[in-house]
């Protein structure tokens, strides 16, 4: 396989966003090496090499860096495949895509339930008020 055929990414991770003024800054965590084939690319193949690194949650959120741009200025979301097309078709020759893990926040009161539990309890609570 040729090196241009994969996308080489460095996912960091286990760290948070601060606010540093006007900045926004990746502190602390983890950083990992991944290939994706770019044939292959979209978001379940990038969550999928993710999940090599990291037990990951469903509820997380991934921003990847635009080249040549700071964490202030350059962080895009990742959400859906069309996303992550841009992204590989933005990293030339030679470039890593720096994407950044950001635990999204959980509901009060539903940090121990899974989605399934949550969904079913919901369910009760609308035959319950018919």
């Amino acid at each position: 396989m040729d090196i241009l055929d994969t996308l080489p990414v460095r996912f960091h991770f286990g760290g948070d966003f601060v606010n540093d003024g006007n900045k926004k800054k990746y502190v602390g965590g983890r950083e990992a090496m991944s290939y994706v084939d770019r044939d292959k690319l979209s978001l379940p193949e990038v969550v999928g090499h993710l999940r090599d690194h990291l037990n990951v949650s469903k509820r997380v959120l991934l921003h990847w860096l635009f080249p040549k741009k700071g964490q202030h200025d350059g962080l895009r979301v990742l959400l859906d495949d069309k996303a992550c097309q841009f992204m590989s078709d933005s990293i030339v020759e030679g470039g890593v895509a720096e994407i950044f893990v950001e635990d999204a926040p959980v509901e009060k009161g539903y940090a121990d339930e899974s989605d399934g539990d949550r969904n079913v309890s919901e369910f009760e609570d609308k035959l319950v008020d018919m």
